[in-house]
């Protein structure tokens, strides 16, 4: 699997919207570091990205969508959508676009649209797709809980509450993981 490609996808589902949120990008940049990519490539994949949508005035889903017509070597993304991508994969990717999606606090029409196509051209069975919007939505939830908690009062019971909080969102993040690690379609 091609990361820089993978990553690309990525940006440019974050651009699908009109902007890249600090969420967005706290987000990438972690997943970015799973992906073994370093600054420099984060630097090239963003001014690729940019070149594309504004240069030859391309959104995410339009890239999406030629990307899977074109061979491996003639799509933008450099990667082949679907051959030497497993199903596991496919699955990490579309979980971490729908978690993308979410991070910013809406999951736009736009990045919406580019999850469909995928889930579509992958076949990705509906139920892993409803737990995978279940948990992103559980995440956000927490995230909002944990931002109500930070405006408490200094004390004991404060800190014990962000640590739950914390703990919580953990333990969803990796239950979907492992639901994807086990899925078989």
């Amino acid at each position: 699997m091609n990361y820089r490609g993978q990553a690309k996808l990525y940006y440019l589902y974050m651009m699908s919207d009109g902007d890249v949120s600090d969420g967005e990008k706290k987000l990438f940049d972690k997943i970015c570091k799973k992906l073994y990519l370093d600054a420099d490539d984060k630097k090239r994949i963003k001014q690729e990205c940019n070149e594309i949508s504004k240069e030859e005035k391309m959104t995410c889903i339009d890239v999406v969508e030629e990307n899977a017509e074109a061979s491996h070597m003639n799509g933008i993304l450099d990667i082949d959508l679907n051959k030497y991508v497993s199903d596991e994969d496919k699955a990490k990717i579309l979980w971490n676009l729908i978690n993308l999606g979410y991070s910013d606090s809406f999951f736009s029409i736009n990045e919406r649209e580019v999850v469909d196509f995928l889930r579509e051209y992958w076949e990705i069975p509906d139920s892993l797709y409803q737990e995978m919007i279940d948990v992103a939505e559980t995440c956000l939830a927490l995230e909002k809980h944990k931002m109500w908690v930070d405006g408490l009062p200094d004390t004991d019971y404060k800190l014990e509450k962000i640590k739950q909080v914390k703990k919580d969102l953990k333990h969803v993040q990796k239950m979907i993981l492992t639901t994807i690690s086990e899925i078989d379609f």
